[in-house]
């Protein structure tokens, strides 16, 4: 072996070491996404205004979802609360749009409170029509799946 080659192979081989032990780490410590999304039938007897409305999940599980306080407001904090059954939550995020109009991104990640209780907050911007026909898509990530349940309701600046 040429001594004037012996730097630029140590070099390389520390480079490719490094490279290798990212990779290695990113993909450990990494978690795998959900392999498969499911979405729940939308149930138009849900009446959020009313109280907590449910979804029954194809493949098996329900979620609940209810907003506070009622009647629905904007402009003003709210309160998310939502429970599964049936499904191995890790992760809970409810992602509002506007039906007619693009109000957006608005995704708040729940916190976990308790075994399959999560909570959160969001906050509602004001349509300049007055009126607003809203989805509230909550997304439930499990180990596998990534479920999505989504529930419609209507604000008004009234």
């Amino acid at each position: 072996m040429n001594l004037s080659n012996k730097p630029l192979v140590t070099t390389i081989a520390a480079l490719t070491l490094a490279i290798g032990a990212a990779v290695g780490a990113k993909l450990w410590l990494t978690p795998p996404n959900p392999e498969a999304s499911v979405t729940a039938p939308l149930d138009p007897a849900c009446d959020l205004h009313a109280g907590p409305c449910s979804s029954d999940i194809p493949g098996g599980g329900r979620v609940e979802f209810s907003i506070e306080p009622r009647p629905i407001p904007l402009l003003r904090p709210l309160q998310l609360v939502v429970k599964t059954q049936g499904l191995d939550t890790r992760q809970v995020e409810v992602d509002f749009t506007g039906i007619d109009m693009n109000m957006g991104y608005n995704r708040p990640q729940l916190k976990q409170e308790g075994k399959h209780r999560f909570i959160g907050e969001a906050v509602l911007p004001v349509c300049i029509t007055g009126g607003m026909a809203w989805q509230a898509a909550v997304v439930v990530t499990t180990p596998k799946l990534k479920v999505v349940a989504p529930f419609r309701f209507n604000t008004s600046r009234n």
